[in-house]
């Protein structure tokens, strides 16, 4: 599979992802833009982001661009350094929330979000060696960090009582800065993960897969905490968890800050949502005056949406959260609004959860794409009198639930999801939608029969 996704590139290192093609990459993205460009550059903590870091920097300055460079920092700090310090762009060596022995880049090459052609350009140069050339500078800005947390605290809404929150960092990026930052805007931190690593000893990465924030929830218990926070490897997202201990489905994220910010704002404010989420979230949307609109999953397709709209706020189920006020994602700022708004409620979190409307969904379900490049076409004329949505993959809609098939644009495979309004409907939805792809069934079941019974979600738990 390429490294070339549609939303940035990344792959398996020294595989996929190596010194070479990352100096290349360098000299692709220089030429993309004006002569003398300036541009931040940071990494995350795996171990092999120095030496990528360092190629793509001499690829950046050999076609003309001009570094400054932030270090090993989160990525929100990146696409805050762009605007701070007024440049051009950035590039962000990270491969986020993939397993440590991958690598990559996220890539701005100006204030719109990059897209899949200049994904597919930056391909084409780096395959025909098309680069300009030019002589470029590089300095070191370091300590960003303190004007990026008055930043946030410029921002933020102080809390109004004393929460006591887990923070896992998951030996990430946010590793040491989280756990302080909130310290200083009075919440009580429990810390845990918070040395970095790049090997990620403790968890995986990805805070999205329940099953990979078990000790945050017992940590959560034994600490008493009203609630836990988890961050991705280059803390770009956030999950929650309450005092149980249970982690919050994403819907049940988006619909927290629905309740808690729109209400605040005039009517018809706009909120993106990504089209795996179920449908309580456009319909909380709706019953509190907002506009829900649906994108298809991948972080610039999300973001350019919201600044295309001026939504208020949007919302992706793999945990990012965007702002108007930002422009993007930040999952430390999404933990202080969420914190804040928790702050002043009378209930705890888990009774906020449980007033929440009741819905039937599954897990991601992933399955390997290799072999199975027409089952997109097969699925398609399976339904030619169904309401299909093909934003992104193919969702077809019933009164009874949908189902969802779509491409990841990060890893080598397909994605599913199904939703029910009745937990006892979901098999018929399952097997409605696939029907003619057999096999896909029996895969489908089978990983739902492995989540230990949990092959559903009831979103009001």
């Amino acid at each position: 599979m390429s490294i070339f996704k549609d939303c940035d590139i990344r792959g398996v290192f020294p595989d996929e992802i190596n010194e070479e093609n990352a100096y290349l990459i360098g000299r692709a993205c220089a030429s993309m833009v004006p002569p003398g460009s300036c541009f931040a550059v940071g990494g995350d903590v795996r171990k092999s982001t120095p030496k990528l870091k360092n190629h793509l920097i001499r690829g950046l300055m050999d076609s003309g661009v001009h570094i400054t460079d932030i270090g090993i920092v989160p990525t929100p700090l990146l696409y805050y350094a762009v605007d701070h310090l007024h440049l051009r762009g950035g590039v962000m060596v990270t491969a986020s929330h993939n397993p440590p022995v991958y690598n990559g880049f996220k890539i701005m090459l100006s204030e719109i979000p990059i897209t899949l052609s200049d994904i597919k350009e930056i391909e084409r140069r780096v395959r025909e060696k098309d680069f300009r050339g030019g002589t470029g500078s590089s300095c070191i800005v370091e300590n960003l960090e303190e004007e990026y947390f008055n930043f946030l605290k410029n921002l933020a809404v102080a809390p109004v009582k004393n929460l006591k929150i887990v923070v896992d960092c998951g030996n990430g990026c946010y590793a040491g800065l989280a756990p302080h930052f909130l310290s200083t805007m009075e919440y009580e931190i429990v810390p845990l993960f918070c040395e970095r690593d790049g090997s990620f000893p403790n968890r995986p990465p990805n805070p999205s897969q329940s099953g990979n924030l078990t000790t945050l929830g017992k940590t959560i218990l034994t600490s008493g905490a009203n609630a836990g926070i988890a961050f991705d490897g280059d803390g770009d997202r956030v999950v929650f968890a309450d005092e149980k201990g249970q982690v919050l489905l994403p819907e049940q994220g988006m619909i927290f800050f629905l309740r808690n910010l729109l209400p605040t704002l005039p009517p018809g404010q706009k909120f993106v949502y990504d089209v795996k989420c179920s449908r309580i979230v456009a319909e909380e949307t709706t019953r509190l005056g907002g506009v829900p609109l649906v994108e298809r999953s991948g972080h610039t397709y999300i973001k350019t949406r919201l600044i295309q709209e001026n939504a208020f706020m949007a919302g992706e189920i793999s945990g990012h959260y965007f702002f108007r006020e930002l422009h993007r994602d930040d999952g430390l700022y999404a933990a202080l609004v969420f914190l804040s708004s928790l702050s002043r409620q009378n209930l705890t979190l888990s009774e906020i959860i449980a007033t929440y409307p009741k819905s039937y969904v599954t897990p991601d379900i992933r399955i390997s794409a290799h072999g199975r490049s027409n089952i997109m076409a097969i699925l398609e004329s399976s339904f030619p009198n169904e309401n299909i949505s093909q934003i992104d993959g193919i969702r077809v809609e019933w009164p009874e639930g949908w189902g969802l098939l779509r491409k990841s644009v990060t890893e080598p495979v397909f994605t599913l999801r199904f939703e029910a309004t009745q937990k006892e409907l979901l098999p018929q939805i399952v097997h409605r939608f696939l029907r003619s792809l057999p096999d896909i069934e029996q895969d489908v079941w089978e990983h739902l029969d492995s989540n230990h019974g949990n092959t559903v979600k009831d979103t009001s738990e």
